[in-house]
């Protein structure tokens, strides 16, 4: 199969009755687009010597390698089984776990820091792009598939965990911050309880939202996540398997000490050869930076890509007494944690992974790791892009019409962009009598300078800068007269920022910055169908996604002027 083709998906009953409608734009046109991101996606060389295969190829040699290797499927299904049975997984899920047992089964993984309230929009476009990606292969190979989302349940990253943002009733974006009376200390997310202030979060997202816009089936689920003394991975846990176990998604928390036994071997491995794979990633850097790419990790000091977990997480930046910590791993796996490197390893380590779902960094740090594969002689899986989307809501879509605005042209400086809407706000007869004059004017100057330039040339200088005197007079001028405009105005700058609040929030793309769960409580449940619906495997493109009310022919959609045709036509 050739991921890059688009087939076909069967719309959920929620979807079809909306009908399904998106523009399709290409990556490279987006915002601060990571190069090797970008490159990576049109296949470009030399850059495609850092990964081990082309994802638009058949991956069926990477297939045929995955099968002929020895996992632990027993041990991995018993720990899947009681770790979704702690989320909440019903009995359809557990019974697809079991499919893992099948020596040919394979997976797609994901995964991302467990968020607050789940985290942005991109970690619901990861969750679901496995599932796209798991039953294409899944259809294609005739195999077992199952989507697999890794918890990263150790991160100590807490400021970028810890809050949510939104657009509030005023269309400001708001951010949602869960503060805990003595800080987080020395906790991880997987040994952190929710305490009370979270409660404050909720009074916090309820007034944002602003009075009678929450559906309260979504907000109740998201409290009945995220109450008070519950574990902060368990939350997140429970949440995405409310919301996606049914479409199949398994999800696991690395910092099981079962899951780190089955690794020990991994471990002591990478103990006993350190600094070896910290060198290979650092050769690929000095290789990506000759090439022009800004490398994405680069380690400080030479020991074990490991973490020691002691009164937090402790980095082994030196090898040290090699055969000391050798011993604690036989003895106490469960107290180390693999780093940014070595994670990768480890989840293509234990499961038989076929592909990976990448956000842009991910992809790009990716580039570093291809060395690491074969210096643990681990096959290192397709990497995939994330679907990428911005949600267009029904209000925000009549704003898109109104003004004129396209997509790639909501990137500039937001002042400029409600200067040239106000500017095409003037009445044409005044702009076209307003250029009329311009251009008599400027004509006039040159006349003049062809009579003085034959009466005395040294008066030409003298000229041109009065003609620039005058120009900048009449720039002055549009200028006073659009301040004017713009004062009574003040309704279409109102709108204008409101459109760029909701599809570039600060400047970033929206699925980087708002959180899903404040479109979930302000949409219903069923908007996850609209979006898995439009999510028919890896992100080849940006897809604006149109959240109104469905038009009767395709010639009414709103149009945002650099977009190429949906290639599913509009359902």
């Amino acid at each position: 199969m050739l991921f890059g083709e688009s087939k076909v998906s069967t719309a959920p009953a929620f979807a079809r009755m909306h009908m399904l409608r998106f523009d399709a734009i290409d990556v490279a046109l987006l915002p601060r687009v990571n190069p090797i991101f970008r490159d990576y996606l049109q296949g470009r060389s030399p850059l495609r010597d850092f990964y081990r295969w082309d994802p638009r190829q058949s991956q069926g040699q990477l297939l045929d390698s995955l099968t002929r290797r020895s996992y632990p499927r027993d041990e991995l299904t018993s720990i899947l089984t009681d770790q979704n049975r702690t989320w909440g997984a019903g009995n359809a899920l557990v019974e697809g776990i079991a499919r893992l047992r099948d020596s040919r089964a394979m997976m797609v993984v994901t995964g991302q820091q467990v968020g607050l309230f789940g985290g942005p929009l991109y970690t619901l476009y990861k969750a679901l792009t496995a599932v796209a990606v798991a039953r294409q292969l899944e259809s294609e190979w005739k195999i077992p598939c199952l989507p697999l989302f890794w918890m990263a349940s150790e991160d100590t990253d807490f400021a970028e965990i810890d809050h949510i943002a939104m657009p509030d009733e005023q269309d400001r974006i708001t951010l949602l911050r869960y503060v805990p009376h003595r800080g987080f200390g020395t906790d991880l997310p997987a040994t952190h309880d929710l305490t009370p202030e979270i409660d404050r979060v909720f009074d916090a997202l309820r007034q944002a939202a602003g009075a009678g816009r929450l559906q309260e089936k979504a907000f109740a689920l998201l409290q009945d996540c995220y109450r008070p003394g519950a574990n902060l991975v368990a939350a997140f846990g429970r949440l995405l398997s409310s919301l996606l176990g049914s479409q199949g998604l398994v999800l696991v928390d690395p910092s099981d000490g079962r899951l780190k036994a089955l690794a020990r071997s991994l471990f002591l491995h990478e103990i006993a050869t350190a600094p070896a794979s910290a060198r290979l990633v650092q050769t690929a850097w000095e290789k990506l930076r000759s090439l022009g790419y800004p490398p994405q990790v680069r380690l400080r000091g030479e020991g074990p890509n490991l973490f020691y977990l002691h009164e937090g997480r402790q980095p082994l930046k030196q090898v040290g007494d090699r055969q000391e910590l050798m011993r604690i791993v036989e003895e106490s796996p469960e107290r180390f944690s693999p780093n940014v490197i070595l994670r990768p390893i480890m989840e293509n380590f234990l499961f038989p992974t076929l592909a990976h779902v990448a956000g842009p960094h991910e992809t790009a740090y990716y580039a570093q790791l291809r060395g690491v594969f074969d210096h643990f002689d681990i096959p290192m899986p397709f990497i995939l892009p994330r679907a990428s989307l911005t949600l267009v809501e029904g209000r925000i879509e009549r704003l898109i019409k109104k003004h004129d605005l396209t997509f790639r042209g909501l990137h500039e400086d937001p002042e400029r962009i409600v200067r040239q809407v106000l500017r095409r706000s003037l009445p044409k007869s005044f702009v076209t009598k307003q250029q009329r004059v311009v251009r008599t004017v400027l004509k006039g100057f040159e006349e003049l300078k062809v009579l003085v330039s034959t009466l005395d040339p040294t008066l030409t200088p003298r000229l041109g800068r009065g003609e620039g005197l005058v120009k900048k007079q009449m720039e002055e001028m549009e200028r006073l007269l659009l301040r004017s405009l713009n004062r009574r105005n003040q309704e279409i700058r109102t709108q204008v920022l409101r459109v760029l609040t909701h599809l570039l929030p600060h400047g970033e793309l929206q699925e980087r910055v708002d959180g899903f769960m404040p479109y979930l409580c302000r949409h219903g449940l069923p908007l996850i169908d609209v979006i898995a619906a439009a999510i028919d495997g890896p992100g080849w493109d940006h897809r604006l996604l149109y959240l109104g009310a469905s038009r009767a022919s395709d010639d009414r959609r709103p149009t945002t002027g650099d977009s190429k045709p949906n290639r599913r036509g509009h359902r």
